[in-house]
């Protein structure tokens, strides 16, 4: 047994030749399983932000991805094809990561079947519609605004209603949500056509 000297003498003194060589190859060996890790990670986050994975895992995103291709935010003038997760993910870390723990729920009421059949799913779809414009009420409509952003908009090519209501959605308290509800998908019973989109 050594004394407690001893003990204190060696924790100073310089590590041993075969200590010097284990340092570095830990530190590089810690440095590639936490690369790989962060990696894995995002390659992870990224496929499950997929619209195949979202069709996939998600009951109503099935049905609601058939008449997706019919409005504006499948076909836009730009040529800009707006996806599940441009919607429906946050694109900071942290609400995004709020939101694949959120989505376990629709997962599970896959699993039930809640929304196996279309007539299933639009007898639901009121009620989950309202649920998705209230988290985009309550962000702000923040992911329509990682796209749009009203400080950059050019009122003088808008419609002259759109335009007023654009510069002045501030004051009265109102988000993107508020007026651009069905620019995805159909309302309970119709088709884009019938919207008048």
């Amino acid at each position: 047994m050594m004394d407690n000297q001893s003990g204190w003498r060696r924790l100073w003194q310089k590590p041993g030749a075969k200590w010097r060589l284990g340092i570095p190859v830990g530190a590089l060996l810690l440095f590639v399983v936490g690369a790989l890790g962060t990696v894995g990670f995002n390659v992870v986050i990224h496929e499950t932000s997929s619209d195949e994975f979202c069709v996939s895992c998600h009951g109503p995103s099935k049905f609601a991805a058939e008449e997706w291709p019919e409005h504006t935010h499948y076909n836009t003038a730009s040529g800009v094809k707006v996806t599940c997760a441009d919607c429906h993910v946050a694109k900071e870390f942290l609400p995004k990561m709020w939101r694949k723990v959120r989505a376990m729920k629709e997962v599970y009421y896959q699993t039930l079947g809640t929304y196996n059949t279309r007539e299933k799913f639009e007898a639901h779809r009121e009620a989950m519609a309202e649920s998705v414009w209230a988290e985009m009420k309550e962000t702000d409509s923040r992911e329509c605004r990682s796209c749009h952003k009203v400080e950059l908009m050019d009122f003088a090519q808008q419609k002259r209603a759109a335009a007023s209501m654009h510069q002045r959605m501030e004051q009265m308290g109102r988000t993107c949500i508020d007026c651009h509800k069905y620019l995805a998908h159909n309302k309970p019973g119709q088709t884009p056509a019938e919207q008048g989109e």
